[in-house]
């Protein structure tokens, strides 16, 4: 029973049945990374592949590639959020801006007027 759907899951499949015909993993690994173009894909391909031909435990090589997919994230949403800063100032300056400067300068304007006939 397969309890995933998707292309992501379709070529972590392939890659699968790959290594079971005899293919080398990392080779298998290379080929999802190759097929994809995704950079994020390929980090965590390489990774894995490194970590099983080194012995290294995968639990640690994940846990720091799944850091690294947080920050890459984190860093877009910062700088997103400095992009549409800039864009909300312009109705600030340019529409409430000039009708608060009118509503504090209005009363002496009027005030100037009354005096002075």
């Amino acid at each position: 029973m397969r309890t995933t759907r998707g292309e992501l899951s379709k070529e972590l499949g392939r890659a699968l049945a790959e290594a079971r015909a005899g293919t080398p993993l990392a080779q298998a690994l290379d080929g999802i990374a190759r097929r994809t173009m995704l950079p994020a894909l390929a980090r965590f391909t390489e990774g894995f592949a490194v970590a099983v031909e080194r012995g290294t435990p995968l639990a640690d090589v994940l846990r720091s590639q799944a850091d690294d997919v947080r920050e890459t994230g984190r860093r877009a949403l910062l700088e997103a959020g400095g992009r549409r800063e800039i864009a909300m100032l312009v109705p600030v300056v340019f529409g409430i801006l000039p009708v608060t400067v009118l509503f504090a300068l209005f009363p002496a304007l009027l005030g100037l007027t009354v005096i002075a006939p």
